[in-house]
């Protein structure tokens, strides 16, 4: 099938139009919908910290420093920088005897309101701590210390750390080409590219737990399952789906428009906005997931403002609105 559209419609005029690549596997990780180019190669970006959060719980870091669930569910996400998501942050670096200045994220502005009007009422700035990879480092941090490697070079590709991540991904994928695309993230840690379809058949593993890494990984999927707020934050359209499937689906969106995520029992999707834009995710997903009928009409209406979200003026005056075409013809 042709790629998904959503467009943006004001005065019935479509204004921008936002060209969706999409792939779907069922509980046996078989290919059931493709939209668009199902092999279209792309960065991991986010939506690979599930799988980069292996390490601490494969290497035995998780257990011996005593992460609980929602640890390693904040590992897996991209975090809104709340006082909340900080002092969990704070807290497993202490675990394992490291501080702030140990994370090599870099720093931002944290996405969480209050945390950060509090930061301007105070003449605060933020901290690496309020970085929304910051999760994920502290975790690669506590696997290089239980394994007694180098914490100062813990995001270079060759670090053991990373190493193993990279052995995650490619059992997960089946992709031994895989390596030979890294490259730093945003954050600075190492990131790969894979085929959609292959990112798709990673999470289908994850949640299934039919590969290498799969202890791990089923792990991780039901702390990201019970924590929701965790993996990204309270109001967010990636939190608010997995709570709206009470936990029955687990999926991590990434920059520059890419999602992907898994029944509990293995139905797979991955979705990929062609340009990028993130406004398009959450509308493109919802949009795939009615289509397959795999939302149940209570999570439909739950996450109903984030599958036709309005075009507003500056004052709040609906001028227009996001609209989804999912054709059937080539």
């Amino acid at each position: 099938m042709p790629p998904i559209r959503v467009e943006v419609i004001r005065n019935g005029i479509a204004e921008a139009v936002h060209l969706v690549h999409a792939v779907a596997l069922d509980e046996r990780g078989e290919t059931v919908a493709t939209f668009g180019d199902a092999h279209l190669l792309t960065y991991w970006r986010s939506t690979a910290k599930p799988f980069q959060a292996i390490a601490v719980v494969a290497t035995g870091a998780a257990d011996a420093f005593g992460l609980t669930p929602k640890e390693l569910a904040i590992a897996c996400g991209s975090h809104a920088g709340s006082a909340e998501h900080v002092a969990i942050v704070r807290g497993m670096l202490a675990k394992g005897g490291l501080t702030e200045t140990d994370l090599r994220n870099g720093t931002h502005e944290p996405f969480d309101a209050a945390e950060r009007e509090r930061l301007i009422r105070e003449g605060l700035k933020p901290s690496r701590l309020h970085g929304n990879c910051s999760g994920k480092h502290a975790a690669m941090l506590l696997a290089a210390k239980h394994l007694g490697a180098p914490l100062d070079s813990y995001c270079e590709p060759t670090h053991p750390v990373q190493q193993l991540i990279a052995q995650g991904l490619m059992a997960a994928t089946d992709d031994e080409r895989l390596t030979a695309t890294v490259i730093p993230d945003g954050c600075g840690a190492p990131i790969w590219a894979s085929p959609l379809n292959r990112i798709a058949l990673a999470f289908h593993r994850f949640v299934t737990g039919a590969f290498a890494f799969g202890a791990a990984t089923k792990r991780l999927a039901e702390a990201m399952a019970t924590h929701p707020e965790m993996v990204a934050g309270k109001g967010h359209w990636n939190t608010q789906l997995i709570a709206a499937t009470q936990g029955q689906f687990v999926g991590k969106g990434g920059a520059e428009g890419l999602f992907a995520g898994a029944f509990r029992d293995g139905r797979a999707i991955a979705i990929k906005v062609q340009d990028g834009n993130h406004r398009a995710t959450p509308v493109a997903t919802l949009a795939l997931l009615r289509h397959l009928g795999w939302l149940p009409d209570s999570a439909l209406n739950e996450l109903a403002d984030f599958a036709q979200p309005p075009v507003k003026t500056l004052d709040g005056r609906i001028v227009g609105h996001l609209r989804v075409v999912i054709s059937h013809r080539g």
